[in-house]
């Protein structure tokens, strides 16, 4: 619960997770998208089935859906 917000509404930690995960998600994307185009990725041992895209995607669809299930006023 969360003092000192004026309107007596508790704020979910699960939001503020969801917030953090959607943004490391939408950072993600981008440079594995820009890594797989230019060929600039580590050359790790599966690096051909570019796993920054694919983890920066399900930290975005994660994240998105942690903040809009958890975000305040939405009326549990």
């Amino acid at each position: 619960m969360a003092e000192g917000t004026g309107r007596g509404e508790a704020l979910s930690i699960w939001f503020f997770v969801g917030i953090m995960t959607l943004a490391y998600g939408l950072a993600l994307v981008p440079y594995g998208v820009w890594a797989w185009m230019t060929g600039n990725e580590a050359p790790t041992v599966l690096h051909e089935l570019h796993p920054t895209v694919w983890w920066g995607l399900l930290l975005t669809v994660f994240g998105g859906f942690y903040t809009i299930k958890y975000r305040p006023g939405s009326g549990k």
